[in-house]
């Protein structure tokens, strides 16, 4: 990288400069794009991009220690500091969304500081997706579907997305799976979904040609460690319905159903999230509204067996289940769509009202600031 400064930095030795812009944040190395062209080519050039993202934690504690949580709103995108739960700034998103729920926003996931999301419902195969870096206000529209023109009566099919990071190919990518319901209430499958993989690096996706059990999803997919993972049935007109945790593996494209805990009923899955290195199935016992429980299940990543680890109380229902949080907290909303907080040290419990309306599929608390797609 040193050979591209040009004579307008004579004064200071290339390796000092790269030195420096690695300890600055995001917004300041915007600026420097403006000062003069070796600058502007030294920030935008993809190894320079890597080399800032992988250094964030020795460079600038900061960003080893702040966690930020995403709210979406109609067309803008607050993020708010995980530790005060004040919001810190608003970021226009790159598209439209209108006030009505078919097309509210919805996000898909964030990895490494970008994040995945789509104007409308995820369930609709012709909605269009994005991959969004808000730090730097730049964004990709991915193509269409593989099946996009294969189908085309959207009443009669259901698509779930998930996007994460694959580590070996160093590379950005968003699963689809696409069902097939017996009817429009979407209560049960008879076939196995379709599966496609976009890759960031291509710009295209793949078909993914593998034995896939026929799951229904319905929660939202939580990518960690390399897989995917997300909980459903077979049909809910089981009873008790029967609930199921599968995974997908991005190195040998493969699905497999994990094995629950052993948890009685009337306690039912509610999600599968990932926090550090562990992942965690969170269940649910529902009473109406006030003094619902989640108990929060840990697997071992060695054993792959599972412990209790968390009782929570919600004194005002639960709303939605997010996940947890850079600075040791599990997440949730409660009925009023409130953020509720729950340290995993202390204990404690805390509602944060932060005045900001969203929706329940704009949720996102794995979000960072990086220069990442700044060089798309």
């Amino acid at each position: 990288m040193p050979e591209q400064m040009n004579d307008s930095s004579y004064f200071i030795p290339p390796e000092l400069v790269i030195d420096i812009f690695l300890r600055l944040p995001v917004k300041t190395l915007i600026r420097c794009t403006s000062v003069c062209k070796s600058w502007y080519a030294l920030i935008r050039n993809p190894n320079f991009v890597a080399l800032h993202f992988n250094s964030n934690g020795s460079y600038r504690p900061e960003c080893r220690d702040n966690g930020y949580v995403l709210l979406g709103c109609t067309n803008f995108c607050h993020i708010v500091c995980d530790r005060s739960f004040k919001s810190l700034y608003a970021v226009e998103t790159p598209f439209a969304v209108g006030p009505n729920r078919k097309s509210s926003l919805n996000f898909i996931g964030s990895c490494n500081g970008l994040l995945c999301l789509a104007p409308g419902l995820e369930y609709n195969l012709g909605n269009d997706v994005y991959i969004w870096n808000p730090s730097i206000r730049s964004h990709k529209k991915l193509p269409p579907s593989q099946f996009s023109d294969e189908f085309t009566d959207e009443r009669w099919m259901v698509s779930r997305l998930g996007f994460g990071f694959h580590e070996s190919t160093n590379d950005y990518k968003v699963i689809r799976l696409i069902y097939f319901p017996e009817c429009r209430n979407f209560t049960s499958v008879d076939a196995a979904p379709l599966v496609e993989v976009y890759s960031l690096k291509t710009d295209s996706w793949r078909i993914i040609r593998t034995e896939v059990p026929p799951i229904v999803t319905q929660s939202v997919v939580t990518f960690h460690k390399g897989f995917f993972y997300w909980m459903g049935f077979k049909s809910i007109r089981d009873d008790p319905m029967e609930n199921y945790i599968m995974s997908f593996d991005l190195d040998n494209e493969k699905f497999k159903e994990i094995e629950q805990p052993s948890v009685d009923f009337p306690f039912s899955l509610l999600s599968v999230r990932g926090s550090s290195g562990s992942l965690f199935a969170i269940y649910s016992k529902f009473f109406g509204g006030q003094n619902d429980i989640l108990v929060l299940w840990k697997m071992d990543e060695y054993s792959k067996s599972w412990t209790k680890a968390y009782t929570i109380q919600c004194n005002r229902g639960v709303w939605w289940t997010i996940g947890f949080t850079k600075s040791g907290k599990f997440l949730y909303a409660n009925l009023e769509k409130k953020l509720v907080s729950f340290d995993l040290e202390s204990l404690e419990t805390q509602v944060h009202d932060l005045g900001i309306s969203f929706s329940r599929s704009a949720v996102d608390i794995n979000y960072m600031e990086s220069l990442l797609l700044f060089d798309h």
